[in-house]
């Protein structure tokens, strides 16, 4: 049976022809599961073999510690689908005779529809078709999934683009593995920024002068900074089985 998911799904491809890695990326799920490998409470779960106050969280998600994402997301049980698919509704076409048969559980996949049966058969039909038509375009536009009810067992916390996710992750590791360096070795927050061209009007110019070269030293530290802060938060809240909250 296909499954619906509100987020754009990875595409994986087969056993002998994998799809691209970037076809993974698109996914916001790929990106849960990069940040919950980078929890170290979650990571220690694992190494425990999924005891302690993390268990109920293991028992969904499981070992991450793999390097290939389309594994874990085709785990026995599809996993990717258990985790993250909406459930399916247990309705097809019903008539409802009064407001108190309304299932709180349908949410917002139901339409509820007036009709008016002195009309005739081809016409109503003719009807019903064009509204089902913008009704579909207009849930194809819909863009805040914090408004829009989900009935997945892991609904995505905000809406947040893959490349912001992809980007913030790039930092967060750039920083992890910078403060594990030497002292004498360590890069300032600018220069990670400078070496990842992380705002482009911000990088060196031979024109610059002092206050120039400041200027954009400070805007580069302040960018990592905000990227490694969200990406940092976002890490912590994948052991509550949030993604993507960046709020502590």
């Amino acid at each position: 049976m296909a499954r619906y998911f509100l987020a754009k799904y990875p595409l994986l491809g087969t056993k002998h022809k994998p799809a691209a890695l970037k076809l993974q990326e698109r996914s916001p799920y790929y990106w849960w599961w990069s940040y919950l490998k980078r929890n170290s409470e979650y990571i220690a779960c694992c190494e425990r073999g999924g005891k302690g106050k993390l268990a109920s969280l293991y028992a969904d998600f499981g070992d991450v510690r793999g390097d290939e994402f389309r594994h874990w997301w085709g785990a026995p049980g599809n996993k990717g689908a258990y985790l993250f698919a909406e459930q399916p509704l247990e309705l097809s076409v019903e008539k409802i005779d009064t407001q108190h048969e309304w299932d709180e559980r349908w949410g917002d996949n139901v339409m509820v529809v007036a009709v008016n049966l002195d009309i005739g058969r081809r016409k109503l039909q003719k009807q019903f078709s064009n509204l089902l038509q913008i009704e579909s375009f207009t849930r194809r536009g819909r863009k805040s999934l914090s408004k829009t009810m989900s009935s997945s067992r892991y609904p995505l916390h905000r809406n947040f683009t893959e490349t912001n996710l992809k980007r913030m992750l790039e930092v967060y590791d750039k920083v992890i593995a910078n403060n594990l360096l030497p002292k004498d070795k360590c890069l300032k927050l600018w220069e990670i920024g400078e070496s990842m061209r992380l705002v482009p009007t911000a990088m060196p110019h031979k024109w610059d002068n002092a206050y120039d070269t400041r200027k954009k030293h400070n805007t580069m530290t302040m960018t990592v900074s905000r990227y490694f802060s969200k990406a940092q938060a976002i890490v912590a809240n994948t052991s509550k089985g949030q993604f993507p909250n960046s709020d502590l």
